[in-house]
This record gives structure tokens, C-alpha cells and sequence, in this order.
């Protein structure tokens, strides 16, 4: 299972008390216990491994059956099963999730669970930033109802279910790819910048086609063992990285606007529309590529259009 059996990011509990007091780091455990009483013959074991990936905080556990509660996660959260079946109890809410059937999504607030083993994957992110997702997806339409529903509403997705599987496949193949790319570098290429895959629960837009984007994870996997990689064969053809050529396609696109803005707008707006998720990126690559900060074309454009419009 991804992020288990890492060099240095993997710990093995034999006591639930440890195991409260590391997830406590991340959130406000309120109980940790054991499903069944641990024996001699049948120890407590719980394999974990963690991963902080941009604004994404991602927790793997694998071992034995553990029942808890939170009482007052600020960060919404997948819960990626690999095995066994997880209940649980969000407000008035009774939910399942079943591996190979199910990923779940837990809203920010408290929460109970009831798992018969252990064996599956979280992935943790702030509402807020996946609303800042929504708007940049959505554009001048606005972010999709489902993305302003993050902070409040507890959903459970069926992998099997229409259009849901090829997004869930890929998730799980990608999962697989980061754990093959930390355990070949040590840490995940800043380059790749997995975390903007990986923060997409989107389900896909039928008006355009996944193939080249699963021929790619699939390439991705297949190849992440070995002594070439993406980077390297993109970097033999375009001189530089795939992320990279991407990230000069968007400062470019962004300065074009920036110098052709309409009256009222921000860098955030420009920033979001060009496929930036976080302004304090764009504003430190923006800086970086030009030696100018986006506010001061931006100042410059509104200076010229107020003169434009006195003259």
C-alpha cells in the first residue's frame, strides 16, 4: 500500500496509545481503541506512514481493527480504502465505505469510526482550498455545486458507478506512482507537483477525453522504477521538465492578461484563470520568470487605461 515501508516516513505502533498520540498531531483525537482486546496471541500492530505534499496531508495506515473519534477536524478528508470496511458516523449519518466500492469524503467537524481492519489511505486538505480549486475549474461560471458542498457534506462515491470508475482508477494508480517516485528519490519532485492531481475529486467532464491522461499515468507507472523518467525523456526533446514547460505556458498566458486587463480586476482572479491554484505561487514564479511583480503590471495597465480614458 502507498507510503508504507518508506525509509524514514514509516512507524510501527504496538499500542493504540501511541498510535492517538501520533494522529493527534494531525487532529483532535478523542479515542483510539482497539476492535478487539490484544492478546499474546494476537497482538496490536498498525503500520503507518505520512506525507505532507504541498497543501495536501496524506496518512496511511495498515493492521489492526481500530474504532475512534475525532472531535474537530478542521480539514475535510478522503478516505481511500485498500482493505476491509470502514462505518462511519458523521452527525446523524450512518456511512459505509467498502474497498473496491467506495471512497468516502468527510467534512471538516467531529466524527466516528468503526473499522473491522485497518488498511487505507487519507488524504487531508483545508475546504478552502479546494473551493479556490473549484473557482479556477469552474471559471466565469463559478465553481460547480458539488465543490461549495466540501465543508459541510458528508459523500460517499461509488467507484463503480458510470463515469466515477476512470477518476478512481486513476487515483489509485497515481497513489501507487507517488509511493514508486519517494521510494526511488527519497522525496517527491517539486517539479511534478502531484499535489494538484491529486486534490481533484472532480469527476470528469464528458465533452473531453481522458485518454492521453490515463496513457500517461500509465506510462508514469509502468516506468517509475526505472533509470529514465518523464522528466528526463521530456527534458531530451524540450529542454525542461513536463511541469515546468506547463508552468511557462501559464506565466505567459498570465502576463498577456495582466497587460490586456479589464477595469476591477486582481491578480488572484488572473492568477486562478490560468490554471494557478495558489496566488503566492504565481506571485513568487511570476517574480522569478520576469523580475516583476504581477501587481505592478497590473498597476501599470490600470495607470494607462485611466490616462487612455481622460485623453
Amino acid at each position: 500500500m502507498p507510503l508504507l515501508g518508506l525509509p524514514g516516513r514509516s512507524l510501527v505502533f504496538r499500542d493504540p496509545v501511541e498510535l492517538a498520540e501520533q494522529l493527534g498531531q494531525l487532529m483532535p483525537v478523542r479515542s483510539c481503541d482497539p476492535v478487539r482486546r490484544p492478546s499474546p496471541s494476537a497482538p496490536f500492530l498498525c503500520y503507518g506512514g505520512a506525507l505532507q505534499l504541498g497543501p495536501l496531508e496524506l496518512v496511511a495506515l495498515w493492521g489492526s481493527g481500530l474504532q475512534g473519534e475525532v472531535e474537530g477536524c478542521r480539514r475535510a478528508t478522503v478516505v481511500v480504502p485498500y482493505r476491509g470496511r470502514g462505518e462511519f458516523r458523521i452527525g446523524r449519518r450512518s456511512l459505509s465505505n467498502l474497498t473496491g466500492h467506495t471512497l468516502l469524503l468527510v467534512p471538516p467537524g467531529p466524527w466516528r469510526t468503526f473499522n473491522d481492519v485497518l488498511g487505507g489511505l487519507t488524504i487531508r486538505v483545508d475546504p478552502g482550498h479546494i473551493q479556490a480549486v473549484g473557482r479556477t475549474m469552474g471559471g466565469p461560471a463559478g465553481p460547480p455545486e458539488r465543490w461549495l458542498g466540501v465543508a459541510s457534506t458528508p459523500l460517499v462515491r461509488e467507484i463503480g458507478a458510470g463515469a466515477n470508475t476512470p477518476p478512481f482508477e486513476r487515483l489509485y494508480r497515481l497513489l501507487a506512482f507517488l509511493h514508486g517516485v519517494i521510494r526511488r528519490h527519497g522525496e517527491p519532485p517539486e517539479a511534478l507537483r502531484l499535489d494538484d492531481l491529486l486534490h481533484e475529486p472532480r469527476a470528469p467532464d464528458p465533452r473531453h477525453s481522458t485518454s492521453q491522461l490515463d496513457s500517461l499515468l500509465d506510462w508514469m507507472h509502468a516506468h517509475c522504477h526505472e533509470s529514465i523518467s518523464l522528466q528526463y525523456a521530456f527534458r531530451a526533446r524540450f529542454g525542461c521538465g513536463p511541469m515546468q514547460y506547463l508552468r511557462r505556458q501559464r506565466l505567459w498566458l498570465a502576463r498577456r492578461r495582466l497587460e490586456q486587463a479589464p477595469p476591477g480586476s486582481t491578480v488572484s482572479d488572473i492568477a486562478y484563470s490560468c490554471g494557478y491554484l495558489s496566488v503566492s505561487s504565481f506571485r513568487r514564479d511570476f517574480q522569478a520568470r520576469f523580475a516583476v511583480a504581477p501587481s505592478t503590471l497590473l498597476a501599470r495597465r490600470a495607470a494607462n487605461g485611466a490616462g487612455a480614458n481622460a485623453g
